[in-house]
């Protein structure tokens, strides 16, 4: 008897974004969301956490979250009651969706490389990365009292490779890094050769990386690992190497790629709180 034909591989569907903090409120932090305009004509919509207690001497403590659509849609009020000093900042696109995946792409992604079957344009990062440290912060932190020692950067799987080619890129735009689940596998793992690339001297930081142990991808055409991605255990052996970076790693026991999104924001808030060193 001839087996069946294996089922076609149905594309995921937009998701869109609850953003159910927004409707619940939390006691800590007011919450706000607005649209802003670069110079260079693109729309980013901004989602703020903005604590009401009264900011330390310095400033309020900031975690810049990439993807903010997606990350303010995983945020709860107990997220935000454990960190009240902590200011949050989503940087996110004009849509209802929790992600822009045409954006998202171009944003995230350090070169150019030959369109994908999707058709979706690659290379952006580095432009959005002078953006995220310059228009789109003065935007942020305009009327917020911030320590500038104490800037934290958050990207999820993409926005995880970004947050790790800011860090390569442009060394003290921000004191932490969290990069969850970072796509290193992208145009041949490119990011390692970057860091191969790159001086090792550079500002002092602090570097968490998490991942999940049965991710695997998502993408049935590859690639495909048992455990966690060794291309990203690669690179965090690499970073303990740098100089001035303090890294450590976080493996999340059978979660795959879309869960560690939500199972990062407790401790990447907790890790974006941390007092500066002495």
């Amino acid at each position: 008897m001839q087996s069946a034909a294996p089922a076609p591989v149905q594309p995921k569907q937009p998701q869109p974004a609850a953003l159910a903090i927004f409707d619940t409120g939390v006691s800590t932090h007011r919450l706000e969301r607005r649209l802003v305009s670069t110079q260079g004509g693109r729309t980013f919509q901004i989602f703020l956490a903005i604590p009401h207690a009264a900011p330390p001497v310095a400033g309020h403590p900031l975690l810049y979250m990439l993807d903010g659509n997606a990350a303010f849609d995983a945020l709860t009020p107990a997220h935000l009651k454990a960190v009240p000093t902590l200011a949050l900042a989503g940087i996110g696109y004009d849509t209802d969706l929790r992600f822009d995946v045409v954006a998202r792409s171009f944003d995230f992604t350090p070169v150019e490389i030959p369109p994908a079957p999707n058709g979706h344009r690659t290379g952006g990062a580095a432009a959005f990365v002078d953006l995220l440290a310059g228009e789109l912060r003065d935007e942020v932190e305009a009327a917020l009292p911030v320590d500038p020692a104490r800037r934290a950067l958050w990207g999820h799987s993409l926005a995880g490779l970004c947050t790790l080619y800011s860090l390569l890129s442009q060394p003290g735009a921000f004191r932490r890094y969290a990069p969850v689940s970072p796509s290193i596998w992208w145009n041949d793992q490119w990011m390692l050769g970057l860091e191969a690339q790159t001086p090792l001297s550079g500002s002092d930081a602090d570097v968490l990386v998490m991942l999940g142990d049965a991710e695997r991808r998502s993408n049935p055409a590859g690639p495909h690992w048992d455990g966690a991605a060794p291309h990203t255990l690669e690179m965090v052996d690499r970073l303990k190497r740098r100089a001035g970076l303090a890294v450590e790693l976080r493996i999340f026991p059978e979660l795959g790629h879309a869960a560690t999104l939500p199972a990062s924001l407790a401790p990447a808030l907790a890790f974006a709180n941390l007092q500066d060193h002495a």
